[in-house]
């Protein structure tokens, strides 16, 4: 479980989780609405505006994002994208990518985060120079078409990699960075269009861990990760077997319940 998706598709939202995505998606507009707030014109707008309304963000959200990033709100504080490295118990690698407009806060929880669990905050580059790839993916559904033929579609759009997932209903697709977008396109060209897309970073480096409570404390740091109104997306290098990693979810809602 690599990639901890603070912010994605999920069957069942709380309120407060809610809120969250919604709050994510408002950053998310706002960073971009700098280059300016006409979506034909940017295309960065536009990806983070069909990515909120995918998520059903209300209009008024997304109204007054568009305002506070042009600076048309001038009550608004600027939103700062912060990537924060470190590691669980266990050696894990961790990258927590935060959008924040309030850097001394976040810094502050990032690190009282990571200790609470027995892990330490590193220094930026620190985990990502050699645990990860910063690379770009395209989640998309296979549909009707056959998988011969999103093979095809995959290798002529100049992607590096791909993966059928969900007994070959859901294709995965990795591609160079710079190279996201028009893959995008290109599939979108062929009926293919991307279910989900964005940058992540890929571990290269893995660490497995089958001690249950170093297992349980990483699931318990990236809740906490979950919890926190800054954080957008999450990715760790560990590698668990799915029976493990069931058991620290379990005990986790135990523990909660209780408390």
């Amino acid at each position: 479980m690599w990639r901890w998706p603070v912010v994605g598709p999920k069957k069942t939202l709380t309120d407060n989780a809610r809120g969250k995505v919604f709050a994510i998606h408002a950053k998310l507009i706002a960073i971009a609405a700098r280059s300016g707030g006409d979506p034909a014109m940017n295309p960065a707008l536009y990806d983070a505006l069909e990515k909120a309304r995918k998520a059903n963000v209300p209009a008024d959200n997304i109204e007054r994002a568009i305002k506070k990033g042009t600076g048309a709100d001038k009550d608004g504080t600027e939103i700062d994208e912060i990537i924060y490295e470190g590691y669980s118990p266990g050696g894990v690698a961790i990258v927590v990518k935060t959008l924040t407009d309030n850097r001394n806060r976040t810094a502050k929880n990032m690190r009282h985060t990571f200790s609470k669990y027995g892990g330490n905050l590193g220094e930026t580059g620190s985990v990502s120079s050699f645990a990860f790839k910063y690379q770009g993916y395209v989640e998309a559904l296979v549909g009707s078409h056959s998988m011969d033929q999103i093979e095809e579609w995959i290798i002529e759009s100049g992607a590096s990699d791909y993966e059928f997932l969900d007994d070959d209903k859901k294709v995965r697709i990795s591609t160079e960075r710079t190279d996201l977008m028009r893959v995008v396109k290109f599939l979108k060209g062929q009926w293919l269009a991307a279910e989900n897309y964005g940058l992540e970073y890929s571990a290269t480096n893995v660490v497995s861990v089958d001690d249950p409570e170093k297992i349980l404390k990483l699931y318990a740091l990236l809740a906490d990760f979950e919890d926190d109104d800054d954080v957008e997306q999450v990715w760790h290098n560990a590698d668990i077997s799915p029976e493990l990693w069931q058991q620290a979810e379990e005990a986790m809602i135990k523990t909660r319940f209780r408390t």
